[in-house]
């Protein structure tokens, strides 16, 4: 799985629509450990962006190399 960490959430409905046409799972890590599976859920993307708010960042785990592009450009560039 690749790991990517997110410090900003500006805009959850471009996040919600990469996560919708990801090829792969897209896996929150808490802090507890543990593991969200479905972001597809709009309580998920809330607490995403709830804990990137905070200034430690989130991260997620792709199971799809090719979804690292859009997630790399949305951490890059959509969050401008």
């Amino acid at each position: 799985m690749i790991k990517i960490k997110i410090m900003q959430i500006p805009n959850v409905e471009k996040l919600k629509k990469i996560i919708e046409q990801s090829c792969g799972d897209v896996l929150l890590h808490l802090p507890d450990n543990n593991t969200v599976h479905d972001l597809k859920n709009s309580i998920a993307l809330q607490f995403l962006k709830q804990k990137a708010s905070k200034g430690s960042g989130v991260e997620i785990y792709l199971s799809e190399a090719k979804d690292y592009f859009k997630f790399v450009y949305y951490t890059m560039f959509d969050c401008l």
